[in-house]
């Protein structure tokens, strides 16, 4: 029998009495910014119970305050061993390293929070996002919907769960638990925002755009100056130059010294949206420039966890990926194991017409389209280093079936488990449109892979790309000169592509003749995959599945030509960009 512990003397309750009331005056002082009175009264509060989780809390408190987060997370560790130790040491703890941006950290905290306190909703809620922000999807999913059991009416799980299947395609299982969410805070208006940006944008995704408008409308009505509701609001509408949105706007950005940053760019590129639909290009544009100045000054200076941009040195960068890749490396490739599904890849800049090349591969009843997946991109940076390929040792590594093969293996193993193949599946397809840095990468390491890279006029895809503001850090897209030489750039590194890969494994679709005539490069395309013939591509607008990028709303529009060669009626107000693309115009 394990002995009872022994009920505390009249000295260790009359300590404790004393400890308590130190905590109180350390948090009194903390409060009025007496870091060091603080500091002074929690220590003596330790001196008199050593093991007093309380005091342990109270002295990290202090350390972050004052910048020392080393410290602070000492302190912490040390309360989070305690016997008594409390949920409140390992969520502070957590919170810590998340300010320093240790991701990886954070989730090995609250996981070692929830294996110690396994009922606690929240911070399976939190832990879920952190899984979910380091790519971690089918995980953070599994944790979240934990945390909705546990706390079936907490809004934050709710709509946490809610956003992490929307990125997964499970959008009418999403649009469930945000609708519960926004039933539980009517009277909360950052959240019933927050849930109604949410809602508008599952129905975008699933073609609903007047629904998707009505959400997005609710929320300017509770807080016109809200950027995201504007900026997602302009995705989905036509404006017309009478729009009354369009003076509203405009408005809004004549005050614009009482908007937050980025609620004065996210309404700038709504305004510039309105402007193009309206075509009135000397307005789009100058809003569209100061609006992509104001995303600019983002990247310009270092950060804990990314380098200030600079548009030489990347260009540079995905120049030199050609000379890493020679001709030889791909006269054998991995053939096709009959190991579950093949896998395709559409490659490309933004805006270059792949959202609705997908959609017309998608609709073929044995594809599994999966939108723009971050999995073969984190794996290649997790195995083969975040600099690859820029060393001499890295022309080891690419010859390195070992690393290959793990590449394939992690990949391949991701997206099924975030997007169940159908019995009737052959082709997974994967439109992360970057992967064509490592286009050569890919089809060395996937087995049977094929890469389908699609084009548009350039000056079309840099004006697109200079017209919205993405959701993922495209850093090149916010200057028009940037632009202009990142495209450069990476046409440099297709055009090497293009001359090294073999014909069965790589193809260009353009733009242009996509819209032009559909059926003849449909056709081309759905061979290319070794798939039958299917009519259901020609009706590809009527396909019921999650559109998740910009094009969302033009792809439910199904063909039209109004955007080949959309450029001209611009070229006075885009002359660095065109300067930078080598193109010369006539006034």
């Amino acid at each position: 029998m394990s002995k009872a512990a022994s009920k505390p003397s009249f000295a260790e309750k009359r300590n404790r009495q004393k400890a308590d009331k130190l905590i109180h005056a350390a948090q009194s002082a903390l409060a009025s910014g007496k870091a060091g009175d603080a500091l002074e009264h929690a220590q003596q509060a330790l001196a008199l119970v050593p093991d007093y989780g309380a005091a342990h809390l109270v002295i990290a408190q202090i350390y972050r305050a004052t910048g020392n987060l080393n410290e602070a997370a000492k302190v912490l560790q040390t309360a989070c061993n305690l016997p008594d130790t409390k949920i409140e040491y390992f969520r502070e703890l957590a919170g810590i390293f998340a300010a320093s941006k240790r991701y990886d950290l954070v989730q090995q905290i609250l996981f070692a929070a929830i294996r110690k306190f396994p009922t606690h909703a929240q911070t399976y809620s939190d832990l879920g996002v952190y899984l979910i922000q380091g790519d971690h999807i089918t995980q953070g999913i599994a944790i979240l919907e934990k945390a909705v059991d546990l706390a079936p009416n907490d809004w934050g799980a709710l709509t946490n769960l809610g956003s992490a299947l929307l990125k997964v395609g499970r959008v009418r299982e999403a649009l469930q638990y945000l609708g519960r969410a926004e039933e539980l805070v009517p009277d909360e208006p950052d959240r019933r925002i927050s849930n109604l940006l949410q809602i508008g944008e599952a129905k975008r995704h699933m073609g609903d755009l007047d629904g998707a408008a009505e959400y997005f409308r609710k929320a300017i009505d509770e807080n016109p100056k809200s950027g995201r509701a504007w900026h997602d609001l302009a995705d989905v509408t036509k404006f017309k130059p009478d729009s009354p949105e369009i003076a509203a706007m405009v408005d809004i950005l004549a005050n614009e010294d009482k908007l937050a940053k980025v609620d004065r760019e996210m309404i700038g590129f709504a305004l510039g949206k309105a402007y193009i639909d309206s075509k009135n290009p000397k307005q789009a544009i100058f809003h569209l420039d100061r609006a992509n100045a104001l995303r600019r000054q983002d990247f310009a200076k270092d950060t804990p966890t990314r380098k200030a941009y600079d548009s030489k040195n990347a260009c540079e960068r995905v120049r030199a990926i050609a000379d890493y890749f020679p001709a030889t490396l791909f006269e054998n490739l991995p053939e096709k194991t009959g190991d579950g599904p093949d896998h395709a890849f559409i490659v490309g800049m933004p805006r270059c017409g792949s959202t609705l090349t997908e959609q017309i591969l998608g609709s073929h009843p044995e594809t599994l389209p999966t939108g723009e997946l971050r999995s073969l991109p984190k794996y290649k940076d997790r195995l083969f280093g975040t600099t690859f390929p820029s060393q001499p040792e890295d022309h080891t590594k690419i010859r390195n079936q070992a690393m290959l093969t793990e590449l394939a293996k992690l990949y391949r193993d991701e997206v099924q488990a975030m997007f169940t193949p159908s019995s009737t599946t052959k082709i997974i397809i994967d439109k992360m449109l970057g992967n064509f840095a490592w286009a050569g990468l890919i089809l060395l390491s996937v087995p049977g892979a094929k890469i389908i890279h699609c084009r548009r006029n350039p000056v079309d895809t840099c004006l697109s790309c200079y017209s919205k503001r993405f959701a993922n850090l495209q850093v090149y897209a916010y200057d028009q000169t940037e632009l202009g030489h990142y495209y450069r750039a990476y046409e440099h590194l297709m055009a090497h592509w293009r001359a090294v890969l073999p014909k069965d494994r790589f193809i260009e679709v353009n733009y242009e003749d996509l819209v032009a005539d559909i059926e003849p490069e449909a056709r081309r395309l759905i061979e290319f995959l070794d798939l039958p013939w299917n009519d259901a591509v020609l009706d590809f607008h009527k396909t019921e599945r999650l559109v998740r990028t910009a094009s969302a709303a033009q792809v439910r529009q199904g063909i039209y030509q109004t955007s080949v060669e959309r450029w001209k009626p611009y070229a006075p107000y885009i002359q660095p960009l065109l300067t930078a693309l080598g193109i010369e115009t006539r006034d």
